[in-house]
């Protein structure tokens, strides 16, 4: 009986030594550690204090055939929406991507060039390293066809920090 009430008190002692060496630093907040997203609003070209939903939206990289994911869970295609969250290059100070907007007209495609400059961030020893993208600009590559849906873009935020910002705002 002596032997197993040493066995539990070492135990004991064993469990909270472990639990207690566990610092701050060896647990990563998920909301901490994400790369944040490129937050795009789409506002009426008339009164671009209004939002303008896109009826059908879908975006591609240039160079890709694979359409991009516009939101937290991954939709490449977005009906009615007026914002979107789109995942820049961590490789390259620059992303360019075609915007392809589908209404009754049919399918209309404009092209945008986002340019950065890329900073890591060092979270803490668990969450490791997350990339910010700083000095963004926005350019509309020119169209030949001279048919834009997209008429102007605003840079908002040039900083992307985090995804509770709107970065740019896309009149049409």
């Amino acid at each position: 009986m002596k032997k197993y009430n040493y066995t539990l008190l070492l135990s004991i002692i064993l469990l909270m030594t472990g639990l207690s060496s566990c610092e701050k630093d060896d647990l990563c907040d998920p909301s901490l550690s994400v790369t944040p997203r490129l937050i795009i609003k789409f506002t009426d070209i008339g009164n671009p204090e209004e939002s303008k939903e896109v009826e059908q939206l879908q975006i591609r990289e240039i160079g890709f055939t694979e359409f991009a994911p516009l939101d937290s869970e991954g939709s490449t295609l977005l009906t009615a929406v007026d914002s979107i969250a789109i995942p820049l290059r961590t490789d390259s100070n620059n992303t360019s991507y075609e915007f392809f907007l589908d209404d009754e007209d049919g399918t209309n495609i404009d092209s945008i060039d986002f340019n950065y400059n890329l900073d890591e961030i060092y979270i803490n020893r668990a969450c490791g390293f997350k990339i910010v993208y700083n000095e963004l600009g926005a350019f509309r590559l020119p169209e030949p066809t001279g048919d834009e849906w997209i008429i102007n873009i605003q840079v908002v935020t040039p900083e992307v920090t985090s995804n509770n910002d709107i970065h740019i705002e896309i009149r049409h």
